[in-house]
């Protein structure tokens, strides 16, 4: 009876063990699609008159199809517009997880600190829209 516990015990533990070793090692639900994190630092040069970074768009699952993404900037009140968004519409292309959105900066109008937001909206019905927290600061 005894050596029976023991193979049950022996069994189920694997089974929990093959559970947990599954393919899907993403932190993210399966239909997200939006920004690989909430917040960004950047650093810049002040004395450039523009400057450019990448944020990346991830999402959680491949499919066989294109995936839209549109965008939208955010300033925060009061403040000077110190961003533009090259592309207001990001494509994940088919069987591929990312894409990149390239960010235009303008270091002259940044007085000290400044940050802005981004929403991505995918055209997904099931994704939800997220954003993202970009900060710049000077070098």
């Amino acid at each position: 009876m005894k050596q029976l516990c023991k193979q049950m015990a022996g069994a189920v533990g694997i089974l929990f063990i093959l559970a947990a070793c599954g393919n899907d090692n993403s932190n993210y639900p399966q239909e997200y699609v939006g920004f690989d994190k909430a917040t960004k630092n950047y650093s810049f040069d002040k004395n450039k008159d523009t400057d450019e970074f990448e944020i990346k768009i991830i999402a959680a699952e491949k499919k066989n199809e294109d995936r839209e993404v549109l965008i939208n900037g955010i300033n925060l009140p009061g403040q000077a517009a110190v961003f533009s968004i090259e592309d207001k519409k990001v494509i994940i292309p088919a069987k591929k997880k990312s894409a990149n959105l390239r960010v235009k900066i303008f270091p002259k109008r940044i007085k000290n600190k400044a940050e802005f937001r981004i929403v991505s909206i995918p055209q997904d019905k099931e994704a939800k829209k997220t954003q993202i927290t970009v900060y710049l600061s000077p070098q």
